[in-house]
Parts: C-alpha cells; structure tokens; sequence
C-alpha cells in the first residue's frame, strides 16, 4: 500500500476554531480592510490539485483589528490547556504583551500583530489571572481557619468571577483583564496587611513605638507599590529574583551601627516580605530583627550578625513563598483546565475525579503534591491537551480540504470506539474513479493511505497502472494540503512511500467523509435533490458479489 505518516504540530492557535459546525465557520471572519492576500496564494491551490480554501488559509492569521474577533470553544481549550505547560515566566510575559497591545488600542494605534498571536497572549494572560485568583482565594481561606479564636478574620478579597475567555471579543478581554490584575493586587495587598498585624502578634513589639511606625511605614510603600504596578513584567523577568535579593539593605559595620540604623534596615528586611508570606514564614526574620534590636546598643557586632540573618531569612522566604504561589497557581491552573467540559453537542470530555480531587486538596491544605501525585495530575493534563490537539487538527483539516466546515451530517468530531483513532475519506479532485485518501488521527499522529473499492476478483494491468498513478498523485496532494494546513497554523509533513493501493468500501462504519460531494451520494439523492436517505447497508451491497461469477 502507498502510505504516510506525520506528526502534527500546531503553531498558531486560530481563534475562530469551535467543537462543531456553526452558522460562521472558521473562514468566515472577514478581514480588516487594507489586509492583502498571500503572495502566491492562487497559484499555491492550483498546484494543490484543486485543494479549496478560502479567508482562512491567508486572511484569518493576518487581521490588522483582530481585536473585534470572540474565541471560539475549541480554540479557547487548546490555549487554556496550552497555557497550563508552560511556566509562570511565559505566562507573565504574555500578561505583559496582552496588557501593551490593549494601550495600544487605547491609543488608537491599530497593531499588526497577528490575531492568532494576540489571542494566544490574552487567553495566557487570562488562565494565569485565574490561576492567581483561585490561588490567593485559598490562601485567605486557609488563614482563616488557622488564625487563633477571637482574632479578627481575614478580610474576604473583593473579586470579579473567572474569566471566560470564550465568546469575548479580544478587546472585551483584555478590559477584563485590566480589572482582573487590578483587583487581585488591592486583594493580596489587604492580606498582606493583615499578616503584618499578625494573628498570632509576630511582627508586635509594644516595647518599640518607634520600631512599629518604621515597620508599618515601609511595608505600606511596598504594598503601596504592589497595588500601583503590575509585577507580571517582574514574574516575566529570569534576574528578577536576584535582583530583588540584591535590593535587601545591608547592615553597615558594627563600629557605625546605631539604634536607629537596627530599626531602618530590619523594618526594610520585613516590609520586603513577598505578599503571600504568612506569619509562620515570617517568624525566623522577625525572631531575628529582634534580636538585633535588642542588642543593638550593648553588642553591635551581634546585632550585626542578626540582621545579616535576618537578611538571608528575608531571601529565603521570599524564595520558598514565590515557588509556593507558583505551585498553587499552577494547580489551581491544572484544577480549571481538567474540570472544563466540551459543549453540549460535542463529544464529552473524560472527567478526571480523583487527579481533581488531589488539586482541590492541595489548594485547601497549601500543601505540594507529592511526586507520584503531580505526575498523576500531569499525566492527565497531556492526554487532555492531546484530544483538543486532535481534535483541533481535525477540524482544521476539514476546512483545508473542503474550505468550509461542512460535512455529510454526522458529527463534527466522531467518537473514537475502543481508543482507535479518527478517520476520514477525501476524494482528491479528480479521482472520481474509486480512489481516495483516508486519514486516520490520533493524539499524537496523523495516517494517510491511498485506497481503492475492493471488487473481487484479480486486477488487470490497466487497473494496476491506474492504482499506481494515485499513488503518484497522492504525495503531490499531501505537499499542497501541507502547504494549506502551514497557513492555517497546522505543520503536517507527511513522509510518504508509494508501494500500491488498499482496498475498502469508502465512507464505511465510523469513517467519516469530507467531499464535497459526499452528501449527495451518500443519501442517494435523485436528480431533483428529493430523493430519500439512502441506508448504509444498502450502500454496502453496492460493493458485494456473489461467489458464483466474476461480476
């Protein structure tokens, strides 16, 4: 049989991508004007044998105003599940890109941008204003369970809902955004004043007026510069942590160390606690400010000593705190990405209780899942994404082929029976003579091999040269479809082999069929287009005979 094989590789996200067919389909976005065509584009079809596509191979990716354009269901799963792999660094880049491009658009100075690159850093940006939303929710829930009785309670942080990115034209959610960063940082710096208060009265020292106004001065700038500036251009920047160690002050020597230097440099060590620090990781720097303060003016040198510790402390912490939020998030991230089901229309997504479970969990105790766990919950995650990505390409393949989203009535994306993969039939132009490519997809490789109508008995030489010819034109039809597919952000580099045809019935049990042309023929229509369904075990009898005769 003339066979390929490819890996599937998605670059670019289109943003118009939905589980099933609409009334709009993927090419029906219409570009900005003053958006030009491809150089080549026509002559790239026709020497894809008459592969027929339209806007959405060389119009969608490049929208000048792509800010008007909703997120399709599809599309917005594969970037949520997409933005759940990659690390707190490219999410808060891509914060910092979604939060540009929308004063950009403030500023009424249109970016060309492509679209499919804006939705991937607003749909990234959004999963991670999610994932820091439900994280600092379980944190202050955590707080108040464990503050001693009679203290006040954390107060409630004041929050929009999730986002939901899906269905949101891209400049509706950039606006969301904006708020969303916004009260999360007023949020975490409220709690963060909480915890300097201390539910357990770490920070107090009721001996020190002085020392209590410095500390409360200094953390209030901090904070203050924590509710004023977004840090996703600090979470964004590798040398950041470092940089931030480097700020902390550092005691002077011990023969010019006075009181009042103790008070300054301490008070700095602890207002520059990251926000999510909570009383129990602030205990070693404050025990070791103390201590300091309290030898200050007997034992300079030792004084000395602790703030140095209180120094490395403050690192630490800052360090262990930062890896902790980044756990939770992440989960919490996870924890969205598992529980997000597929449309009703749609084939369901696998549910996943017992890796949610360990999620939730986690997120209420504040405790690291351990490594068994995490690779569990892991391992979840990728054969989810894997199933969008499958899903994705098929799509996304339909519309290369036939250049819109229809099909011959069955569901857009068809149930694999017994883990087996996805199949379909094309009929190239021209191969009207019982030839056909069928395409089989998985979650991690896309099939093709060259078939023919299985009829008994042996095949002449005429038919033998004809087989020989598709295969032939078979791998000149997978470089133009690849060619397409590259526009629509889909890398599928077949490595073809030619060595004869497979015969079958096309259109058979759980295949489905994408010509054009399928509809017609499949339900037996009459010439008036009246004529009734035709029944798929009458359509296999056309392909029967008797073992009587040769016929």
């Amino acid at each position: 049989m003339s066979s390929g094989i490819a890996l599937p590789a998605i670059s670019e996200v289109m943003p118009m991508v939905d589980y099933a067919p609409t009334a709009r389909s993927v090419s029906g976005v219409v570009p900005h004007a003053g958006v030009t065509q491809m150089p080549g584009a026509a002559d790239l079809l026709q020497q894809a044998g008459g592969l027929v596509v339209d806007a959405a191979a060389h119009g969608l990716h490049e929208l000048l105003a792509p800010a008007t354009v909703a997120l399709e269901a599809l599309s917005g799963a594969l970037l949520a599940g997409r933005a759940v792999l990659v690390t707190t660094q490219v999410l808060a880049a891509a914060a910092v890109r979604a939060a540009e491009e929308q004063k950009c658009l403030e500023r009424q100075q249109e970016t060309s941008a492509a679209a499919a690159q804006q939705w991937e850093a607003a749909a990234f940006a959004a999963t991670r204003a999610n994932a820091r939303r439900s994280a600092l929710l379980a944190r202050v829930r955590r707080a108040a369970r464990a503050a001693p009785p009679g203290t006040p309670a954390p107060p409630l942080p004041d929050l929009p809902g999730p986002l939901s990115p899906v269905g949101t034209p891209l400049a509706g959610l950039r606006e969301q955004l904006a708020v969303m960063d916004e009260r999360i940082r007023y949020a975490e710096a409220a709690h963060a004043v909480w915890t300097l208060r201390g539910s357990r009265n770490v920070f107090a020292d009721d001996g020190d007026d002085a020392w209590q106004r410095e500390l409360r001065s200094r953390r209030e700038a901090v904070l203050h510069d924590h509710r004023s500036w977004p840090d996703a251009a600090h979470e964004a920047d590798p040398a950041f942590p470092r940089r931030r160690h480097e700020a902390l002050p550092r005691p002077p020597a011990a023969g010019e160390l006075r009181h009042e230097d103790a008070v300054r440099i301490g008070a700095e060590l602890l207002a520059r606690l990251d926000v999510a620090a909570t009383t129990d990781d602030a205990a070693p720097a404050t025990a070791a400010v103390r201590h300091a303060l309290a030898a200050v003016t007997t034992r300079p040198a030792k004084a000395r000593t602790h703030l140095r510790e209180a120094r490395r402390f403050v690192a630490d912490t800052n360090r262990a705190v930062r890896a902790r939020r980044d756990a939770e998030e992440r989960a919490a991230a996870q924890l969205h990405f598992l529980e997000t089901t597929a449309p009703q229309g749609a084939d369901p997504l696998p549910s996943v209780p017992a890796e949610t479970a360990l999620l939730r969990r986690m997120l209420d105790e504040g405790r690291r899942l351990e490594p068994h766990e995490q690779q569990r919950v892991d391992d979840r995650v990728t054969e989810r994404l894997a199933e969008l990505e499958r899903r994705y390409v098929e799509r996304m393949l339909r519309t290369a082929v036939l250049g819109t989203e229809r099909s011959d009535g069955r569901r857009a994306t068809t149930p694999r029976p017994d883990g087996r993969p996805v199949r379909f039939d094309w009929t190239p132009p021209g191969w009207a003579d019982g030839h056909w490519l069928r395409f089989a997809l998985d979650g991690e490789h896309a099939r093709v091999v060259t078939m023919r109508h299985a009829r008994p008995g042996a095949r002449d030489d005429a038919a033998l040269a004809r087989d020989d010819e598709r295969c032939r034109q078979a791998g000149d039809h997978l470089d133009g479809l690849r060619d397409i597919m590259r526009r629509l952000g889909v890398v599928l580099d077949f490595a073809f082999e030619e060595h004869g045809t497979v015969p079958g019935i096309r259109g058979e049990e759980d295949v489905l069929v994408l010509d054009e042309h399928a509809a017609g023929e499949r339900t037996g229509t009459s010439g008036d287009g009246r004529g009734k369904p035709r029944r798929r075990d009458q359509e296999r009898l056309r392909h029967r005979t008797a073992a009587t005769d040769d016929r």
